[in-house]
């Protein structure tokens, strides 16, 4: 399996055709190995926060990972923010591909959290992770936050159970370019098919066919169905930074909706 980043230095402005509406971004080209076995999401399709501020051009979600290790966040990112529906969430896909379901982890989305300075506690931007094969019924991969208060924030990592933005991202394409899926050496927070809902429906079909959209959305817009209020947020946090998703199984798609830049 051939995985490929947009490096830097060769990103273009392409077309992005994505159900049938061509978007005019310059989202990058698409060249060159992302790890062993990985292969990084490379279209944009729906990024409503798109702005002209220094974070908010899409195409920083699919030109590669470049995660700051530990203590520190990557500045290669596309930022969210907190009003829903208008710039709380992105949606991305595979041209020409579906991924599909196997052996561990399936995917592994990097945002850019870290360690606050020697304690046990992390910056982190949580977000909601869902997939969908049409791009309109969509899945989420379960997520509960089990904090003592679930209408305080927590700054602990393990209060925040299947949400993206906790693991900070120490895989870097450009310095430290290892396997996105070995977790201990790269970080990352990880997501498997087989957590999908077995609900007879969606989630059993997706664990069966493999998805061809996945989309993040800040946990902060979204309600919390064990408080009945929006997940809690850390004072200073302003979204999530979502620096790029990679993939590990992946097929060709019959079903075309956008053509490999």
């Amino acid at each position: 399996m051939t995985g490929f980043v947009c490096k830097s230095a060769c990103c273009q402005m392409i077309k992005i055709i994505a159900i049938g509406v061509v978007l005019p971004w310059g989202l990058g080209c698409a060249a060159g190995a992302v790890g062993s076995g990985a292969v990084g999401a490379d279209m944009v399709v729906e990024a409503p926060g798109r702005n002209s501020e220094p974070f908010g051009d899409p195409g920083l979600a699919v030109n590669g990972v470049r995660g700051g290790g530990d203590g520190a966040g990557s500045a290669d990112v596309f930022s969210l923010r907190f009003i829903r529906n208008q710039n709380d969430f992105l949606v991305m896909r595979w041209s020409a591909r579906l991924v599909q379901n196997g052996p561990g982890a399936d995917v592994i989305v990097a945002e850019n959290p870290f360690v606050i300075g020697t304690s046990d506690f992390v910056f982190m931007d949580p977000a909601i992770v869902s997939v969908s094969r049409d791009g309109s019924t969509w899945v989420d991969f379960p997520h509960d936050y089990v904090a003592y208060d679930e209408k305080v924030y927590s700054a602990d990592p393990a209060a925040w159970n299947g949400f993206a933005g906790v693991t900070p991202v120490r895989w870097n394409d450009d310095i430290n370019e290892i396997d996105p899926f070995d977790r201990d050496a790269a970080g990352g927070d990880e997501f498997d098919l087989e957590d999908l809902p077995r609900d007879g429906a969606e989630g059993d079909a997706i664990r069966v066919e493999g998805f061809r959209f996945l989309r993040i959305r800040s946990a902060a817009t979204e309600i919390n169905p064990d408080s009945g209020t929006t997940y809690p947020h850390d004072p200073s946090a302003n979204g999530p930074d979502i620096d790029g998703v990679v993939a590990r199984y992946l097929a060709p798609d019959g079903l075309d909706l956008g053509a490999t830049p």
